[in-house]
């Protein structure tokens, strides 16, 4: 049983709550028992399972480590932990063109709204997800805000919209904005790449200048927008739908 924060394990678990040891080990965190099973379940290749000593009595994973209680609570990032934590590899997938529906986050910084996202993504049976300057897909927060769709699309982490337009390889860029045309009078191609952008700024003017197509939601009662994560996971069903009547 692990019962020092100096333990080796324990120390990298500590390093991965920032973001730079993330990206520096390739690793993140899940924490909790449907996360863990479910990156287990999609074939997530998992490092380490910590399991609370208190809790160790309704988990049986392989090779689990048992850490002692105030040990673990040191470590784990939620306030009622449910006493498991698992180190996950990063994707590692070469930036290419999308298998099937693309999502392209421009910029989004809340993880909420990305983990949202993300999540919506998957449901919808989006192949990629893109993400330009955003916060860090890895971060704990959008992790428990997707749900598990992590394991369930293709992250690719990237720098510049140009990265993406130049590996979509000609498949129609869709660009959510106030100013398109309804998406519910809107057809799409059978494969689709959809931009949302920065939840105080909006699409970049270098994304909306590539647009094939530029949609908004229909609205009532004087609102101009909606909440980038709600917008866009309407946006992404539509899209959903469209393609299983093509």
């Amino acid at each position: 049983m692990i019962t020092s924060l100096d333990n080796s394990k324990i120390a990298q678990l500590k390093k991965l709550a920032d973001k730079k040891y993330r990206k520096q080990f390739g690793l993140y965190v899940v924490e909790g028992e449907r996360l863990v099973n479910d990156a287990i379940k999609h074939g997530a290749k998992i490092l380490s399972v910590f399991v609370k000593q208190s809790q160790q009595a309704k988990y049986n994973f392989q090779n689990q480590l048992v850490v002692a209680d105030n040990v673990f609570n040191k470590v784990c990032d939620t306030v009622s932990s449910q006493g498991v934590i698992a180190v996950v590899e990063q994707q590692q997938h070469q930036l290419c063109c999308p298998t099937g529906n693309a999502l392209v986050l421009d910029c989004l910084q809340d993880p909420g709204n990305v983990g949202t996202l993300i999540r919506t993504a998957a449901a919808c049976g989006f192949s990629d997800v893109y993400a330009i300057n955003s916060v860090d897909v890895y971060s704990p927060k959008v992790v428990r805000s997707a749900m598990s769709a992590h394991f369930c699309v293709r992250l690719h982490v990237v720098d510049s919209f140009e990265q993406v337009l130049e590996h979509l390889g000609g498949v129609p860029l869709v660009v959510a904005d106030m100013d398109g045309q309804n998406v519910f009078q809107t057809q799409f191609a059978p494969k689709s790449a959809l931009l949302v952008g920065n939840e105080g700024n909006g699409v970049s003017p270098v994304a909306k200048s590539h647009a094939t197509q530029v949609v908004s939601l229909p609205m009532q009662n004087n609102f101009e927008s909606l909440n980038v994560s709600v917008a866009g996971s309407v946006i992404m069903y539509q899209m959903f739908a469209t393609s299983q009547h093509n």
